[in-house]
């Protein structure tokens, strides 16, 4: 008697005789491609800067797994969204992990910026279909901190901005006289063109505006313009 014996990658039929008088056997083999059945999550996060203009990569935060091991270190982008590397599962369960912010400048922190010192527990739950669900727990410096439940990853950095002055101010110039004190005046208006300030030539000529403060950071602008009166001799 004979029997077929498949292999893995004959190209033809092998056979070979067997020891059995009564019975034609058929040896087979089945040869399988495991498939893989996994989950994925990716962890994500969103970052604001209050007081300034947040730029791509300007802050770090990191990925730790359950054991306190950095896994993933990632830098904002130009709208504040952080995006860790996507994780595979392969076994359903509970997997745990800790987001918080890196500040790359340590205690020697000599910057204005004010970091958010939030820690965030991140549960992935895989179920036995390998389907994902992702919740988030906000704690205050560390995971002992009072937390609550919230729906996502927001990490708020701060600048602290000192306020700042600027003393307008202008000469005036007039020829083939003698200038007098007060003898002319000058407007300053914002760049909305409110006017904020009126003021008078000294006898040198200048002319100064009160101060004006900042405490936000930004651009401004202003006019100074002269006064003319409409009843004005020819200068």
């Amino acid at each position: 008697m004979w029997s077929y014996v498949g292999y893995e990658g004959d190209d033809g039929n092998t056979f070979e005789p067997v020891e059995d008088d009564e019975f034609l056997i058929f040896n087979n083999y089945h040869f399988m491609t495991k498939s893989m059945h996994y989950a994925l999550a990716t962890i994500t996060g969103t970052n604001t800067l209050t007081g300034g203009n947040l730029e791509a990569g300007e802050f770090r935060f990191g990925l730790y797994d359950s054991n306190g091991t950095l896994i993933d270190t990632k830098t904002n982008d130009a709208s504040g969204k952080i995006t860790f590397h996507t994780i595979p599962y392969y076994t359903a369960g509970t997997y745990s992990y800790t987001v918080k912010e890196i500040n790359e400048q340590g205690e020697n922190n000599i910057s204005d910026i004010e970091y958010d010192l939030s820690v965030y527990t991140v549960t992935v739950n895989v179920d036995k279909n390998m389907d994902t669900s992702i919740t988030y727990i906000k704690h205050g410096t560390n995971v002992e901190n009072s937390s609550e439940s919230v729906d996502r990853i927001s990490f708020e950095n701060k600048m602290s901005v000192t306020a700042a002055a600027i003393d307008p101010a202008v000469k005036k110039v007039l020829n083939n006289a003698e200038l007098q004190p007060g003898e002319f005046t000058f407007q300053l208006f914002d760049e909305n063109n409110n006017l904020i300030d009126t003021k008078k030539n000294t006898d040198n000529g200048s002319v100064l505006f009160d101060s004006i403060i900042f405490d936000e950071v930004g651009d401004y602008n202003y006019t100074i313009k002269e006064l003319i009166p409409s009843d004005s001799r020819q200068i």
